[in-house]
């Protein structure tokens, strides 16, 4: 592994750790502040709104910008986005930091271009899965600490945790290099990919699966809390397993 790519497996692990503290618990802080499923549905949906929004420009930003600049600003635009949540006091204003940090969804294109560019000898589904992993090594701690910090000190409090995470890991990722801008293609783009009948066969299959399993997941943890009688420690043991799939599977995935 090189240098840059250590240094973004090491920012996403650290990032992951924070993200992890507290996104899974949003459901539940959700209906602490006043909303109801109905309303939780409805304000995760605006989230994915802007999340489904922001990665259209992404990649043209990242050809214009540089692939650096972009992860910068991905990491900046999280940590604003996480204080706004942290210093709420409204649901309202928890609500407009949610779908704040779902725009830095933006920076998935450009980190996996980086990642591609920066992979030297490995293959690009081996250096891609490998830096995913440690993205979900970090969420595996996140959840553990989320679900104490929460039980102990009230799942607001998880939000002041992962700002303070998140700064260590934009002082990380700052440390990446600079990675010459590609020329852009004079080819259709976009356009020619929609005329490939292959690509747009696999559109659906992407947004059955997408549906199918985000349906249930957004209220689990309310679920585990209310029918189930769960604490939030335990909450996130459930969480932080479901995370060590996803490490256990990349790192395989990637080997085949």
């Amino acid at each position: 592994m090189n240098r840059n790519l250590l240094i973004v497996a090491i920012a996403l692990f650290t990032w992951g750790i924070g993200e992890g503290a507290f996104f899974y618990f949003q459901p539940i802080y959700l209906e602490e502040l006043g909303a109801s499923p109905i309303e939780i549905g409805s304000i995760l949906s605006m989230v994915g709104a802007a999340m489904t929004i922001v990665h259209i420009p992404a990649g043209h930003l990242a050809d214009r910008f540089g692939r650096r600049r972009m992860l910068w600003a991905g990491w900046l635009f999280g940590s604003i986005a996480t204080w706004v949540m942290a210093l709420a006091r409204s649901l309202p204003m928890v609500i407009f930091g949610m779908i704040l940090f779902a725009l830095t969804a933006f920076v998935m294109s450009p980190l996996n271009s980086y990642i591609t560019a920066a992979r030297g000898k490995w293959s690009v589904a081996r250096a891609i899965t490998l830096i995913s992993a440690s993205f979900n090594a970090g969420a595996i701690i996140g959840p553990l600490l989320g679900g104490w910090i929460g039980d102990h000190f009230g799942l607001g409090k998880t939000y002041l945790f992962a700002a303070g995470i998140f700064a260590i890991s934009t002082l990380i990722i700052f440390n990446i290099q600079h990675q010459h801008i590609e020329p852009r293609s004079t080819v259709g783009g976009g356009i020619e990919l929609l005329k490939n009948p292959n690509f747009k066969r696999f559109l659906p299959i992407i947004f059955i699966t997408m549906f199918s399993m985000y349906l249930a997941q957004p209220l689990t943890p309310n679920f585990l809390q209310t029918q189930r009688q769960l604490s939030l420690d335990q909450i996130g043991i459930i969480l932080s397993a479901g995370s060590l799939g996803n490490v256990v599977l990349n790192l395989v995935i990637g080997r085949i």
